[in-house]
């Protein structure tokens, strides 16, 4: 396996960890129960930031070099690439909701804020498995290892701040609650 193939799973399953928290505190919200919102706030910032500007842009060129070797996966890959655009403004929307609440900016009540939270988690999830289940490995399998170099150079010399090598103190409550048994 590619090491950029590596990287982008290794991405794919803290992200879904991240997800995880997330619902955690929608579900403590939907029980009307207390919530952390600034934990959630964390997992949204940590959403909203880094897939945008480090896993995105290799995955659009990986995308796009696998769409232009196999053409029964182009409509597939371009699907993905702009449904990572739509996502940075719904991650945006949501954490701004969120924060708006949190200042009491916004009335809102806890279910409608809930079902928007399931949603949201919903949609990042589904992007996340049709990446891992159909384009990732159509990519393993079409793409040689110079295609997968040419990806890696778009990646950015910036680690995920949630990849247990570092301590993450801007993600410090966040990387906890990962690491929190459940």
């Amino acid at each position: 396996m590619h090491p950029l193939a590596q990287r982008l799973h290794d991405d794919h399953r803290r992200l879904m960890q991240v997800l995880g928290v997330l619902e955690a505190q929608i579900d403590r919200l939907g029980q009307a129960e207390d919530v952390d919102f600034d934990l959630m706030l964390d997992a949204m910032t940590y959403i909203t930031e880094f897939p945008n500007r480090l896993h995105h842009p290799v995955e659009d060129v990986l995308f796009a070099r696998l769409a232009a070797v196999d053409p029964t996966a182009a409509d597939a890959c371009q699907a993905q690439i702009a449904e990572h655009e739509r996502l940075f403004h719904d991650s945006a929307a949501f954490y701004r909701l969120l924060e708006a609440v949190q200042m009491d900016e916004a009335t809102l009540m806890r279910d409608r804020l809930a079902d928007a939270g399931r949603e949201f988690i919903a949609a990042q999830r589904a992007h996340l498995v049709r990446e891992e289940r159909e384009l990732l490995p159509l990519a393993e399998q079409h793409l040689d290892n110079t295609q997968w170099d040419i990806a890696a150079q778009t990646a950015s010399a910036v680690r995920d701040p949630l990849d247990g090598t570092a301590t993450p103190v801007r993600y410090r409550a966040l990387y906890q609650a990962i690491c929190a048994p459940h």
